[in-house]
């Protein structure tokens, strides 16, 4: 099938923004999966959602891009999201849903891959070892992008590490902020909008 030319990776944020409406829940994440892949997911995201009990307001939904609050994300502009390069897909690491596209719907939820979370443990390491790095193989060779930029940081790298494995063709490149700690979030933030705006690494 026909894809983005360029899959940025990146991470949710523990800050998001409230309210939300009744959304279509069709996702590109999961439309864009083989079928037993797709179910692998499913099932993943109906145990977590199982375990989580009646906390979340599935029926309250925004848009990832817009869901997530944190400082990476207060430094990808609004009209960067609206006005985005066509060839450019942007693929969220999620706790609570392992992986959303930018435009998916998604409630509000405390999970957070970097974080223990009774009965899980660390989310990134349940993800991991349930097969998450082979779903996003999975999506990757689906819509065969020419590029993955990997903008992850250490714990979300963590719940993928191996996705890479069995990509023929596909170039990734990985982005690290050595040294900055914290700081690197708006750094993440700039490099997503300068992608966003030009299609271009």
């Amino acid at each position: 099938m026909a894809g983005p030319r360029t899959v940025v990776l990146i991470p949710e944020s523990t800050r998001k923004r409230p309210g939300g409406v009744r959304m279509a829940g069709d996702q590109d994440v999961a439309r864009a999966l083989p079928a037993a892949a797709r179910a692998d997911l499913e099932g993943l995201r109906a145990e977590v959602r199982r375990v989580s009990g009646t906390g979340i307001a599935w029926d309250e939904l925004l848009p990832a891009c817009e869901r997530f609050d944190g400082n990476m994300y207060r430094h990808i502009p609004e009209e960067a999201w609206e006005s985005r390069d066509q060839g450019v897909e942007v693929l969220i690491a999620s706790g609570l849903l392992g992986l959303v596209a930018s435009r998916d719907p998604v409630p509000r939820y405390d999970h957070s891959m970097a974080e223990s979370t009774p009965p899980f443990g660390k989310l990134n390491r349940w993800w991991h070892s349930r097969g998450l790095p082979r779903i996003l193989g999975a999506y990757l060779e689906a819509i065969r992008p020419a590029l993955v930029v990997d903008l992850l940081s250490l714990e979300y790298r963590e719940a993928v590490t191996g996705y890479e494995g069995d990509l023929a063709g596909i170039e990734v490149r990985r982005i690290d902020f050595p040294g900055l700690g914290r700081a690197s979030q708006p750094r993440r933030g700039e490099a997503v909008a300068r992608i966003l705006r030009t299609g271009k690494a």
